[in-house]
């Protein structure tokens, strides 16, 4: 009942900073369900989970009982704290000094009120006393009050000493103990250097963790095809390797009892061409070859019946990824494509077209579409701009049309363009080194005619027109 209670607060809490966050919304009481459908798109498009519409309703207007763990880890994620638990830890942390003081002063209020009762009813006691033992020559009616007195004191201060005994140990068990957990768990170190290779990629990941954890901790390695492992890790020693066979997004997860506290994603490549198709909210994602979207009109395009019919939403994305080490030096050089997405390729809308250039460490891109201008973002190693945070209307771009689109790197200065004509130009610090992916990302199918990488000096460094001689 106590965790019930204390989750009734916090969920509160939570509730009040989404109505300052929001403030120009109203009342969260009041909100209707296209609001509730717009904050979820947010918390998505920040946390990348999906707490559905009519949950978030449910929660806000304090129509369920206790939300799920999940639920309340994305609400306080999208807040700016780590996850439910870190919000806890920290409203804790604040009220900790406030509600120590409180208690003190309330305690000592109670001690000086009682004592006060206790000096009334000696009064009225020794007055009785008194009365009877006036008829008594052998009792002193001084000895008699002075003797009853300090055994009422005595019980009024061994009753405040075991209340605060009390709510000492209450503390400890109901707070002080889980903070202590949750500060052992933020000093658990789990890292690797490698995230990203050739298929069957092997993975040495480095681990430190408290001694007092270590028997409630286990790995968890998750597949690209979605087959999953769990093992327990070694004590005497403090890295473990892993191999991950399968095409695509892999995870390698740290998990503390049934909790998963750490998290750390692997990409395994074969080199040159691949289809990834990806349902995020469904936790849908499939590799195909490229040969399934060639056709006849020399451009390549998923054909939209290869697509799990589960797939089949608005928040469906197909990318065709091309992977080679050492591509290119990723600070210097020119990245160019014909990009569309159109009805013809099943646009889903806004009909976004997203071009990316990886490395290791970091990426260049930008994302456009047609009127969802919070949606249109530009990357450039640590720095991104995005459109939620700033004014990007300006940017008109009809996606059902042909476009090429260019990201040229100078001496970590980037500049993005659209048909030859400068979009943005964003400066960056930290060098991305080889750059061995290209990403070309649609939200729908999407189609992509060529492929150009060059040299500063104009030489092709890669090119690839898709003929459709080429499927076979």
């Amino acid at each position: 009942m106590m965790d019930e209670y204390k989750d009734k607060r916090y969920i509160k809490e939570i509730i009040k900073e989404y109505n300052i966050l929001l403030e120009s919304w109203g009342s969260s009481e009041s909100w209707d369900l296209n609001q509730f459908k717009t904050l979820e798109n947010m918390i998505f498009e920040t946390t990348k989970i999906d707490v559905n519409a009519n949950t978030l309703k449910r929660f806000f207007q304090q129509k369920t009982g206790n939300p799920q763990l999940a639920t309340k880890d994305a609400l306080c994620r999208f807040l700016g704290y780590s996850g439910y638990t870190d919000f806890v830890m920290k409203k804790t942390k604040k009220e900790e000094t406030t509600s120590i003081h409180t208690e003190n002063v309330h305690t000592e209020n109670v001690v000086e009120e009682t004592k006060e009762h206790t000096d009334n009813i000696d009064k009225n006691v020794n007055s009785s006393q008194l009365d009877n033992a006036s008829n008594k020559v052998t009792k002193d009616p001084e000895e008699v009050s002075n003797r009853i007195y300090k055994k009422n004191k005595w019980y009024v201060n061994f009753t405040a000493i075991l209340l605060l005994v009390i709510v000492g140990y209450m503390l400890y068990t109901y707070k002080l103990k889980d903070m202590y957990v949750e500060y052992l768990i933020s000093k658990i170190e789990f890292t690797t250097s490698q995230v990203k290779g050739i298929c069957p990629l092997t993975v040495t990941f480095s681990y430190h963790i408290p001694a007092s954890l270590f028997k409630d901790i286990t790995v968890v390695y998750e597949e690209a095809n979605g087959d999953v492992s769990e093992r327990k890790l070694n004590e005497n020693i403090d890295k473990i390797n892993a191999t991950y066979i399968y095409e695509g997004e892999a995870f390698c997860h740290l998990k503390y009892k049934d909790r998963i506290i750490k998290t750390i994603p692997v990409e395994c490549r074969k080199t040159g061409w691949s289809v990834f198709v990806r349902e995020e909210r469904k936790k849908i994602f499939r590799v195909f070859p490229m040969e399934q979207a060639y056709n006849d009109s020399g451009y390549v395009s998923l054909p939209i019946e290869n697509v799990p019919q589960e797939a089949h939403t608005n928040h469906m994305f197909v990318s065709y990824v091309f992977y080679k080490e050492k591509l290119i030096d990723g600070d210097n050089f020119i990245y160019e494509a014909r990009v569309r997405n159109s009805k013809q390729e099943n646009a889903v809308p806004c009909s976004d077209i997203i071009m990316y250039i990886h490395s290791d460490t970091a990426m260049h891109g930008f994302a456009m579409n047609e009127n969802g201008y919070a949606y249109i973002k530009f990357i450039s190693g640590e720095n991104t701009i995005k459109g939620d945070e700033y004014n990007l209307s300006r940017f008109n771009f009809n996606s059902s049309e042909w476009h090429v689109m260019t990201i040229k790197v100078v001496n970590k200065k980037t500049t993005f363009y659209v048909d030859g004509e400068e979009v943005l130009g964003m400066d960056y610090n930290e060098p991305l080194g080889y750059a061995n992916e290209l990403t070309l990302r649609f939200k729908g199918c999407g189609a992509v005619d060529y492929v150009k990488v060059y040299n500063l000096d104009g030489k092709v460094v890669y090119e690839e027109n898709f003929d459709s001689d080429k499927r076979k």
